[in-house]
Order: structure tokens, then C-alpha cells, then sequence
């Protein structure tokens, strides 16, 4: 007859409860990290918000992460509000329009089938200052609005955030300079080697 001692029968509670508790926490880690996915931006992109409008969420990301005069690439995601999927066939559209002058970019927010979820589009934000940016979304579950801002700055060079500007117009200047240089040294060279052979 065979019986399970009382040691044996404490250890395999023990490794349940070890077993258990470590199932719970891959179960939590493996959500943290889809939620902490779903919340990333694209490589190279900035969230600039996420907000509800009617029945969805609308998240929208701007490339540049510091958008400067010019042309700016914006991605759009779309959730259902009650449950949190991805809508993958909406009409989306975007309109920027600037705080202070300038004319206000509206452009038709297109996906692709290699990446559904993400809907891609650019505008030309063409005067720096504070810049209005109004989603419309349409679906199967009604329309939606949401308005965010991003700050636009100038393209000009006066010293801040063109640090990578700044060294390589160093460095081509430099190397200017040396080939002038260069070649100023070696035609003397040259020209004192002649008078030598005469």
C-alpha cells in the first residue's frame, strides 16, 4: 500500500504554492508588457495624446519628435472604447490648423495592409507656434472628434536643438580649410623643387 508521508506531502504544497505564485507572475509581467506595447510609439514618433471620442480611442503620434517648420509625418491609432481593439477599416482625417498666422493642412489619414493599425499621413506645418490638430474618425460605431496641439519650432540656427547641424557644418568647414591648405603647400612645394632643378 503505498501512503505519502507527512514531509512529502508538505514539500508538494510547498512547490504548488512556489508554482502558483510564479504562474501569476509571468501571467502579470506578460500583461504589463502587452499593455506597455500597446502605449509605445512608433520608432522615430512621439504620442502626442490619446483621447475618447464617442465611442472610440484616439491616440496620435507626430514625427519629428520636435516637429520644426516643414513637413511633419502624424500616425493615427483608433481603439474601440468599450473594448480596447484596434479598428483597422475607419475614414480618418486630420486638419492643422496654426494658433497665431499661416493657413491651416488637411490631409486623408490612410493604413496600409502591411500595418493596419497604425493610419499614416504628413502635413506641411509651415509657420512655427502652437499648431491645433483635429482628428475625425468614422466606423461602424458612429463619428468621433478629438483636437490636440503640438508645438512647431523654427528651422533657423540659433544654437538650440541642431547640435548634429552645427558639428557637421564645423567639420565641412574644417575640411575646407585643410584642403585649401594643402594644396596651397603642396604647389609651394612643388615650385621650390622646380627652382631647385634649374
Amino acid at each position: 500500500m503505498n501512503t505519502i508521508n507527512f514531509p512529502t506531502r508538505r514539500l508538494l504544497a510547498y512547490f504548488s504554492v512556489i508554482l502558483a505564485i510564479a504562474t501569476s507572475f509571468t501571467a502579470l509581467s506578460l500583461v504589463a508588457q502587452a499593455q506597455a506595447q500597446q502605449e509605445e510609439a512608433i520608432v522615430g514618433y512621439r504620442i502626442l495624446g490619446e483621447s475618447q471620442a464617442g465611442s472610440h480611442m484616439i491616440q496620435l503620434q507626430v514625427s519629428p519628435v520636435t516637429p520644426i517648420v516643414g513637413t511633419s509625418r502624424f500616425a493615427v491609432r483608433i481603439r474601440d472604447a468599450a473594448t480596447g481593439e484596434d479598428i483597422t477599416d475607419a475614414k480618418v482625417t486630420l486638419l492643422g490648423a496654426p494658433a497665431e498666422h499661416g493657413e491651416a493642412q488637411y490631409t486623408l489619414v490612410l493604413n496600409s495592409p502591411v500595418d493596419p493599425i497604425f493610419y499614416l499621413s504628413q502635413l506641411d506645418l509651415e509657420t512655427e507656434g502652437l499648431w491645433a490638430l483635429e482628428v475625425g474618425v468614422a466606423t461602424e460605431l458612429g463619428t468621433g472628434t478629438t483636437v490636440m496641439t503640438v508645438q512647431v519650432d523654427s528651422r533657423g540656427r540659433d544654437g538650440t536643438g541642431n547640435g548634429w547641424g552645427t558639428a557637421l557644418f564645423s567639420l565641412i568647414s574644417l575640411s575646407f580649410v585643410a584642403g585649401i591648405g594643402w594644396v596651397w603647400y603642396s604647389s609651394k612645394k612643388a615650385l621650390k623643387r622646380r627652382d631647385q632643378l634649374r
